[in-house]
């Protein structure tokens, strides 16, 4: 049995992790604030985008701006059809500048109504025109699949070494499966709709730790104490805070 020092170690780590790690991710491998642009092209012939910004603007008439920045998974994308951004925070009001083979076009000014935004762009002669659609949860379910997929390898992997390390029965880990089988889907489904993203990532961490470590503590009462079960569920969160962050920061554009 690990002493009560070694717990208080660890949970000083896992804390340590979250609080200063440099990715600025969810505990689990929770959703980020997108937009997605559909372009379509209302011209008489054919042309190809270049390359484009996101404008972050200051007021509504967007005298003040500056290009959305390329920060790991954050950024901005085009390719001939579509564009697609990531931000882990977004000003208000929103503009497009696309370069293509014949002009430089600019849309209007628009604001995103959801947390994940899907827009409609029509190419014109002179000019982008974007409007908002609306988006369903639904569509959100192949990258939350992913995603339940990724954090289910991370934090099991976490929860075995701690089981090993304390020297806990592995029956642990069905609780731990259990846990993020109802954590994360509020995580991902509900949560969003506050739209601050950093009043979504704090609360999604506190209810991500809170929730898992209660459920790992009541179906293993006889073994795992409600201290010893908290403890387990930061590091389990924390782990997944730093390789979740790490992978997204890798592979970018694949996970928002």
């Amino acid at each position: 049995m690990v002493s009560s020092m070694k717990l208080r170690t660890l949970c000083i780590l896992a804390v340590m992790v979250i609080l200063f790690s440099p990715s600025p991710i969810l505990a689990d491998v929770g959703p980020k604030p997108s937009m997605d642009f559909n372009l379509i092209y209302e011209i008489s012939g054919p042309i190809t985008i270049i390359d484009g910004q996101q404008l972050q603007c200051e007021d509504e008439s967007c005298l003040q701006s500056s290009p959305l920045e390329q920060l790991g998974p954050q950024g901005f994308y085009c390719e001939q059809d579509s564009c697609s951004s990531m931000a882990y925070s977004y000003t208000t009001y929103q503009k497009l500048v696309l370069n293509f083979s014949d002009r430089t076009r600019e849309s209007n000014v628009f604001k995103a109504g959801s947390y994940h935004a899907r827009f409609d762009v029509r190419v014109t002669d002179t000019g982008l025109v974007v409007e908002e659609k609306t988006i369903q949860a639904v569509e959100r379910l192949p990258f939350f699949l992913a995603a339940l997929v990724l954090t289910l390898i991370i934090e099991v992997l976490a929860a075995l070494i701690f089981l090993l390390a304390t020297k806990r029965p592995k029956s642990v880990l069905k609780s731990v499966v259990m846990a993020n089988l109802i954590s994360l889907p509020v995580v991902w489904f509900i949560f969003p709709f506050l739209k601050v993203f950093l009043l979504v990532v704090v609360l999604s961490e506190l209810f991500a730790i809170v929730v898992e470590g209660y459920i790992i503590h009541s179906l293993n009462k006889p073994t795992m104490s409600l201290k010893q079960s908290f403890i387990l569920s930061i590091v389990m969160n924390a782990t997944s805070f730093v390789l979740g962050g790490f992978i997204i920061f890798i592979f970018g554009v694949w996970f928002i």
